[in-house]
């Protein structure tokens, strides 16, 4: 599957779909309508399960852009362990930490962390909305 999140801002996603622009308002998507339930019932938004797909997407890149980071680190930190063996281990994580590869590896896997935890929240929140609208239709078919 190709597709390239291009923007997550407020309530909608953006996103290229085997060369065309999708867009997703989640805010609709997620409304409940208590006139029309059953029919909203039925009708579980398909966007669920294309963003579910998505989310693991971005959450294998999420975990691969960790383990760079990871190994920018060990990678960094060895170097500074090695170049002087006078310094504490302390010292040495701290060079680390401030090394420009570990930074631009840590900036990326903070990025891909934000997304990941953004696609993580919608989809909950589409569960979520299942899960009331069945409760809600069950209460309409006890009242009736």
């Amino acid at each position: 599957m190709e597709t390239k999140i291009s923007e997550i801002k407020d309530d909608i996603i953006s996103f290229k779909y085997k060369g065309k622009l999708v867009t997703i308002n989640i805010s609709r998507e997620l409304e409940i309508n208590e006139n029309i339930i059953n029919s909203q019932l039925k009708n579980i938004p398909s966007n669920y399960a294309f963003l579910c797909l998505l989310r693991d997407k971005i959450i294998k890149r999420r975990d691969k852009l960790e383990k760079e980071k990871d190994y920018a680190y060990s990678k960094a930190w060895l170097y500074y362990k090695e170049s002087d063996n006078r310094l504490n281990n302390d010292t040495v994580s701290h060079k680390a930490l401030t090394s420009k590869i570990y930074i631009k590896a840590n900036d990326k896997y903070l990025k891909a962390l934000d997304k990941a935890n953004r696609f993580i929240s919608i989809c909950k929140a589409y569960e979520s909305r299942e899960r009331i609208i069945q409760t809600l239709s069950a209460n309409i078919r006890k009242q009736q």
